[in-house]
Order: structure tokens, then C-alpha cells, then sequence
């Protein structure tokens, strides 16, 4: 007899003699169209025929997030020469908005997120659009999150009677080999910045308690300045960048403000922070220039424009830095990105007169706010605002090639960051116009490495605990799914666990399997009953070829936690597993595949469809997701 769990309560599965379907196709889907998929509009024909119910053993069986698995470690820039194919997905259970009133009311902008060593987050960021004050903020998952507090207050200070204040603003944090945590800053004169510019620098505080508690300010450079960024190498120099103006103004006087050029300046500290080089306390205001580039003349003037600003700075996996600035074009904007490169921790003064240094890509792209970061893997992600949209791109392992930017928020502020959380996720942050913080943790999809296995067909994960390497797709709903791939010498096996709150009948996953011609492949939907169709669409074919699921011995195991369109209860999720005959889809090498996930949060909606590589196409499968077999 066939048995439905689409009115089964959570458990119940377990409880009814253990009977889970293992099924060739659809119980009541037989016959059944395929939907729309996100990768693409080809119609499926429907597959008809059920082998029937198969009593399995009473499992506890867990549902994986995405962020318990993808624990092998591989070795550094494992994806080299594969990056293109690499995504970036945005879960959406983990990401979150920070009002106002979560933030002790402060209109907190600029904000960076920093890791700690013991797994804990910090997040410092300043008031106000420009800012005034430096706060901190800690959390122990980077969700919730303790009362701000002030790193860097406004100081009152009197120059010749006159009173007037020193504001904070722009700041950045670094954690330090040793543990500590350095905090850098902007300061400058809330009355005077464009005409004193001894009464404006960087300044630094170092906390050994994982910014709970902080030192005494200490300033490391004098002079007009703003965003500086902070990074220590691995031959324990802790380098300060920053945009540097200090003495293009000093050089033309302070009457000719308007006509200030930037570039990158740099002070470093080979004490762990004690003392910097070079020590710069007054004119010529001149710091070490790691970075700059000649533009052209002021308009109507004879005076020379120089840009690179806004530097963020990473050491690569291979030991090289990576240098990226915003660089102005013309005066008031067209903000491009540049990047530079060192090997010898910038050992060059690039100077006043000249475009520095050698090694450098300049004006790739359309961008503002650059944020770097790098995934074990080798990845590079950028972030960046444009207008009123903040966008990410990914980048290869060496810094020097960057593909097409995603937007993560249509509707965003200025001046936001990244960081790597794990090796296969990363937070990314920024302030919008109402001065809320917007958080999202960010999952990384590569190439899989499967791992040899037999399961016994339970839906039970337990079995794959020795393979864990996964894909991710959940940015659009709460719905989420993650998929492995292992193999045995006769099949292809698939595991995907779905967690989902609200489960409804129109629920499935759709995947794409690369058939080994040019753009031929097969097609499968899975819902909470099985297999719903399956289907083989030859090379240059308009219409699929329906797959004889029993007779090519294709099978799935389906178990769902929850009720099934009923909106009373909150459900768990659903797990999926696989097993395709090698024999059928003819494998040799790698396995290239996509897929989809499929969601409809309330009965009688219209199901929606993710795709877990948004740039994929039917025709060209370059891009498509790769599985490796040991």
C-alpha cells in the first residue's frame, strides 16, 4: 500500500512502525509536470510508477545546518585556478538587522566586525554619519549582541582660550598574534580640521581581554587623515594604513583645502605597538606613502591630483599583501578600485611626485568603500557600496582577477566590511541611512571533495559524519538546504537536509546532473513523497526523455519532520537521500552538477525557487558546481 507522511506530526514517522518511503518516484506525483527551476525553464515529463513503502529502522536522526559541516581541513588556495566557479550565499536564519534601540539608541555607523580567538565577535563602529564617538560591542555568536561602549571619546581641548573638541571617527580593529586586540582611529577638531592639522591623527588602543577593557590612547601619526586600517604580517609588523592628506595640505597652505590629494599613508611598529616609524608629531606631516597615484590637474588650476584612499589591507595564503584603495578620478568622485601588491612588507617610499608602487592594478572597476577578505580556500572577497547599494564580488587567490559583484543590499549606507568567520563563511556588515546595522553571514559553495560510502538508504546523516564537505542554498526564505555528495564503485549518492519552519506539500529540491556531452544533462525533483520526476535531456534536445526509474535502479529516501501543510505547529525539516547508478549517468572524473530549492512557506502559495548557483546556464556548464572523487 502506498503510505503518505503529508498529515504526519512530527515524530509520528518514527513512532508508525518506522516506515519511511524509499520510493523510484512520487507517491500521488506520478505523472506530474515539472515546475519552473531558477537555473532555467525547461519542462520536465512526468515519471509514473512506485515501488511502495520499505520498513526501516527507528533512527534519532539531526538535521544539519550548514554551519556544522565543512569541517575537513584541506590545504591553503585549494580552489586556485577554480575561483570563478566559486559562490557566495547569504543565510538568511543567520542574518539580521540591528536596530537603534538594540544599540542603546546610538545612531551607530561605519561599522567592522572582528573574530576573537576564542570565537567570540567584536564589532567596533562610530556615531553619526561622520562620526563624533568610537563604540564596541560584544557577542559570543555574532547574533546577540551586549550594551556599546565607548572606546574613543570626545576630548575638550583649548588652544590659545579658544575651547573646541577632538572627535573620533572611521575606526578599525585588528586581532593581534599574542591575543590582543588593537582599536585604530581617525581623530581631528571639530572646529578647526581644515586649518590645524596638528590637531587631527590617527590613534591607537590595545585591550588584552578581548576588548573588555582598553589601555591609554596612544597617538601614532599627526596630521589630516581619515579611515585607517590596520594589519599585522606574519614577520610580526603590525602596519597602519591610512587616506593621507596631511602634506598636500601643508604643502599648498591650508587656503587651497579644496585642492588636498590623497594617498595611502603608512606607519608600522616593530614592538608590538609600542613605538611607530616613522614618528610623525608635525610638519611635513609626512608618513611613509605605500600607495598613490597621479590623476591630473585641478580643474583650471596647475596643481596635480593625486588619489588612493580608503586602504584596507590582507596578507594572502601565499604571503603576499594586498593593498586595496578607492581612487577618485575627478574632483568630488568616479571612485574606482586599485589594488597593490608587496612581498617585502612595503618596503618602498613611493613618495610625493609619482604613481607607487610598481606592482599594481589601477581603476579595475566602478566601487567605493573597498573591504577585503580570504577564505581558506583562497577565495577573496571584496566588499564595497556603490550609491545606495553595497555589493560583494569574488576574487582569486591571488587578489588580481575579481568577477562579476552580486548586491547583498539594494538599499544600504556607506562604508561597510567583511570578515572570515570559518573557513567557508564570512560576516559582512554596514550601517544604512536610518543608522541600523545590517549583519549577514555569508556561506561559501566550491568544489566538493566526495568521500567513499555505502549508506544503507535510512536518510540517516549519522552515516556521512566522515564526509562532510557541502553546498549551500538558503538566502531567500528560512528555508534552507545543504547537499554532500559521496560514491561507491556502482553509485552516486546525494544527502540533503532541508530545515524549514513551515513545510507544505509543495516543497521539493531540483537537481541537474552533467550528462558528459556538451549540454546535455539529467534532472530530477524530489519532494516530500519521493522522487517526483526525473528526466534526461540529450544534447541539442528541446524535450526531455522520461527516466524508467526502476528499471535504471534510481532511488530515494524521504524523511520529514513536521507537518506538512498545516500552519498550527513549527516544523523541523526534511531529509533527502540519493542514490544514482553509475551505469545511468555514465561518470567519469568529476561529477558537474546544480540544483535548486523549491519553497512555498504556506499551503496554496506559489512556490518559489532558489538557485544555489544563480549564474549557471543550461548551455554553458562551465560554472557548474564539481565533485571530486578520492
Amino acid at each position: 500500500m502506498k503510505k503518505s507522511f503529508s498529515r504526519i506530526k512530527r515524530g509520528a514517522a518514527l513512532s508508525l512502525a518506522a516506515i519511511l518511503l524509499l520510493l523510484s518516484c512520487a507517491c500521488g506525483k506520478g505523472g506530474e509536470t515539472g515546475k519552473e527551476s531558477g537555473n532555467g525553464s525547461d519542462s520536465a515529463a512526468g515519471t509514473a510508477g512506485v515501488t511502495g513503502p520499505v520498513e526501516i529502522p527507528d533512527l534519532e536522526r539531526h538535521i544539519h545546518a550548514i554551519s556544522e559541516l565543512n569541517t575537513t581541513v584541506y590545504p591553503l588556495d585549494s580552489a586556485a585556478g577554480e575561483e570563478q566557479n566559486s559562490t557566495l550565499m547569504r543565510n538568511y536564519r543567520e542574518s539580521y538587522k540591528l536596530p537603534k534601540e538594540q544599540m542603546a539608541d546610538i545612531e551607530a555607523y561605519y561599522p567592522r566586525i572582528k573574530v576573537l580567538p576564542d570565537g567570540s565577535f567584536f564589532m567596533i563602529f562610530h556615531n553619526k554619519l561622520h562620526g563624533n564617538t568610537v563604540y564596541g560591542v560584544l557577542s559570543q555568536d555574532g547574533v546577540t549582541w551586549g550594551e556599546p561602549y565607548a572606546i574613543f571619546s570626545p576630548q575638550k581641548l583649548t588652544f590659545d582660550g579658544v575651547s573646541e573638541k577632538r572627535i573620533y571617527m572611521t575606526p578599525d580593529a585588528c586581532v593581534l598574534s599574542d591575543g590582543r586586540l588593537l582599536a585604530v582611529t581617525s581623530y581631528r577638531s571639530n572646529k578647526n580640521y581644515k586649518t590645524e592639522i596638528d590637531r587631527n591623527g590617527v590613534a591607537i588602543k590595545l585591550s588584552e581581554d578581548g576588548g573588555k577593557t582598553w589601555g591609554e590612547e596612544q597617538i601614532v601619526y599627526v596630521g589630516t587623515n581619515w579611515e585607517p586600517s590596520a594589519l599585522e604580517a606574519d614577520n610580526g609588523e603590525i602596519l597602519i594604513f591610512f587616506s593621507c592628506t596631511a602634506p598636500s595640505v601643508y604643502q599648498l597652505g591650508v587656503d587651497k583645502f579644496e585642492y588636498r590629494s590623497s594617498g595611502v599613508g603608512c606607519v608600522r611598529s616593530k614592538d608590538g605597538g609600542k613605538t611607530w616609524t616613522p614618528n610623525v608629531t608635525g610638519a611635513p606631516y609626512l608618513p611613509q606613502y605605500v600607495m598613490r597615484q597621479k590623476v591630473s590637474n585641478f580643474s583650471g588650476t596647475s596643481i596635480m591630483r593625486y588619489t588612493d584612499q580608503m586602504p584596507v589591507a590582507i596578507q594572502l595564503n601565499n604571503g603576499t599583501i594586498a593593498l586595496a584603495a578607492e581612487s577618485a578620478l575627478k574632483d568630488g568622485g568616479n571612485y574606482r578600485f586599485s589594488i597593490c601588491y608587496t612581498d617585502d612588507y612595503f618596503a618602498e617610499d613611493v613618495g610625493m611626485e609619482k604613481t607607487g608602487p610598481a606592482n599594481r592594478q589601477s581603476n579595475l572597476f566602478d566601487l567605493a568603500g573597498p573591504y577585503l577578505s580570504q577564505f581558506d580556500s583562497g577565495e577573496v572577497l571584496l566588499t564595497n557600496h556603490w550609491g545606495t547599494t553595497f555589493r560583494y564580488r569574488l576574487g582569486d587567490c591571488t587578489a588580481h582577477t575579481f568577477y562579476s559583484d552580486k548586491t547583498l543590499y539594494p538599499e544600504a549606507g556607506m562604508w561597510g566590511s567583511c570578515e572570515k568567520v570559518t573557513s567557508h563563511s564570512a560576516v559582512i556588515t554596514v550601517a544604512t541611512e536610518e543608522f541600523e546595522i545590517m549583519v549577514s553571514r555569508m556561506y561559501l559553495n566550491h568544489r566538493l571533495h566526495a568521500h567513499k560510502i555505502t549508506p544503507s538508504m535510512y536518510a540517516d546523516p549519522a552515516e556521512w559524519e566522515n564526509s562532510t564537505d557541502a553546498l549551500f542554498c538558503g538566502s531567500n526564505s528560512q528555508a534552507q538546504v545543504s547537499l554532500r555528495v559521496g560514491y561507491d564503485d556502482d553509485n552516486i549518492y546525494l544527502l540533503a537536509e532541508r530545515l524549514d519552519k513551515q513545510i507544505t506539500g509543495d516543497d521539493a529540491i531540483s537537481i541537474y546532473i552533467d550528462d558528459g556531452t556538451e549540454s546535455g544533462y539529467f534532472r530530477m525533483t524530489v519532494g516530500n513523497e519521493g522522487i517526483v520526476s526525473m528526466d534526461h535531456k540529450p544534447k541539442n534536445s528541446v524535450q526531455g526523455e522520461p527516466v524508467d526509474l526502476a528499471a535504471e535502479g534510481v532511488r530515494a529516501t524521504v524523511w520529514v519532520d513536521g507537518t506538512v501543510d498545516s500552519d498550527t505547529d513549527e516544523d523541523n525539516g526534511v531529509i533527502y537521500e540519493i542514490a544514482l547508478p553509475r551505469t545511468l549517468l555514465k561518470v567519469e572524473g568529476n561529477l558537474r552538477f546544480i540544483f535548486d530549492l523549491v519553497n512555498c512557506d504556506k499551503a496554496g502559495d506559489i512556490a518559489l525557487t532558489e538557485a544555489a548557483q544563480p549564474d549557471a546556464s543550461f548551455r554553458n556548464k562551465s560554472n557548474w558546481f564539481t565533485a571530486s572523487f578520492e
